[in-house]
C-alpha cells in the first residue's frame, strides 16, 4: 500500500511490507514536523532551554505531531498507519525504529525513562478518533483526554525527572484543560471532519444543534455553551496550576509556559465574547508572556 503525502513530506527507501502495512516513507519527516512546530508556537521548546532538554522535547513533539498526522490528516488507511506507528514505537524502545522521527525518539525514551505505556496512549486516542465521533457527557470527554492529552504532560515530566504521582495528577488537570480549550477553538474545523467534542448533553442543555457549528457567527445559545465549557476548562487549569510551584529551574520555565498559554487562551475567549466562529480565538503573545512571568515568579497562584 502506498499513500500520497502532504506537501513537505518525502518518501523513504523502505519497500512496502508484504502484509500490506505502510512504509516508513508514508510519514512526513523532521523538516515538515518542525516547520509545523514553529507555526504552532510550541512553548516548552523555547530557546532558553538547554540544548539537551530542547532536543528531547523536540523529539517528543515530533512523535506527537506524527501521531496526529496519521489520525487526522493522512489520506488512505489511517488505521493501518496507526498500527504501523505502534509497531515502530515498540522498535524505538529497542533502537530499531524505521521512521526517522521515531529513530530520533529512541535516545529520549531511553535517557528520560519514558514508559512505552505512556506514549502508546496517544496512538490509542487517534484510533478512538476513527470510531468515536461524539461524546455524550463531559466525563466521557475527560476519558478521551486521558488518552489524547494527559500523556503529553506526563512525558514532559519524565524529561525533567519529575514524573511523580502527585505531580502527574496535577499535570493531568492542566493537560485536560488545554485539550478542552483546543476543542472549543476548533469546533467548526472538527465538525467538518464529522467530529463534535462538545458533550451532547451540554449541547442539548443550551439548545444547540450541530449545524450551529458551521454558522458564520455563533448564536447566543452557542456562545453560552462555549463560555460554559471554557469556564470548566479554566477551573481545571487552575486546579492543576500548583504544579508550577512544585517545580524549579527549567522544569518550572517549561511547564509555566503550558499553563500560561491556557490562561491566555481563556482570556482570548472572553475578549471574543466566546464566539470561535466569528473570531479566530488564539492567545495573545504578550498576554501569554505576562502570564508566563507571573507563574514563574508566583508558582501556580492566580
Amino acid at each position: 500500500m502506498v499513500l500520497s503525502l502532504p506537501d513537505g513530506a518525502v518518501t523513504g527507501g523502505d519497500s512496502e511490507h508484504a502484509d500490506g502495512m505502510p512504509r516508513s516513507g508514508d510519514f512526513p519527516r523532521s523538516a515538515a514536523v518542525l516547520a509545523r512546530m514553529r507555526s504552532e508556537n510550541f512553548p516548552v521548546a523555547s530557546r532558553i532551554l538547554p540544548r539537551g532538554l530542547r532536543q528531547h522535547l523536540h523529539a517528543l513533539y515530533g512523535f506527537f505531531r506524527l501521531v496526529d498526522y496519521a489520525g487526522d490528516e493522512a489520506p488512505g488507511n489511517r488505521a493501518a498507519l496507526l498500527d504501523f506507528l505502534e509497531v515502530d514505537l515498540k522498535r524505538a524502545y529497542h533502537a530499531s525504529a524505521r521512521i526517522p522521527m521515531l529513530r530520533a525518539l529512541t535516545p529520549t525514551v531511553a535517557e528520560c525513562a519514558i514508559p512505552y505505556d505512556v506514549l502508546v496512549k496517544l496512538i490509542d486516542a487517534n484510533r478512538q478518533d476513527q470510531r468515536v465521533r461524539r461524546y455524550r457527557t463531559f466525563t466521557e470527554l475527560l476519558d478521551y483526554c486521558a488518552l489524547s492529552a494527559n500523556p503529553v504532560g506526563e512525558a514532559v515530566l519524565h524529561v525533567f525527572g519529575r514524573a511523580e504521582p502527585a505531580l502527574i495528577t496535577l499535570s493531568d488537570r492542566v493537560c485536560s484543560a488545554l485539550q478542552v480549550l483546543e476543542h472549543c477553538q476548533d469546533i467548526a474545523e472538527d465538525y467538518r471532519q464529522d467530529r463534535v467534542y462538545l458533550p451532547t448533553e451540554d449541547m442539548h442543555r443550551f439548545g444547540c444543534q450541530e449545524q450551529d457549528l458551521l454558522a458564520d457567527r455563533a448564536s447566543t445559545r452557542l456562545c453560552g455553551l462555549i463560555r460554559y465549557e471554557v469556564d470548566r476548562a479554566r477551573r481545571m487549569l487552575e486546579a492543576g496550576a500548583p504544579l508550577v510551584g512544585e517545580l524549579s529551574g527549567m522544569a518550572r520555565v517549561a511547564v509555566a509556559g503550558y499553563v500560561a498559554g491556557g490562561r491566555a487562551t481563556a482570556a482570548a475567549f472572553f475578549a471574543a465574547k466566546h464566539d470561535p466562529l466569528c473570531v479566530d480565538v488564539r492567545p495573545g503573545r504578550w498576554r501569554t508572556f505576562a502570564e508566563w512571568g507571573r507563574l514563574y515568579v508566583l508558582g501556580g497562584a492566580w
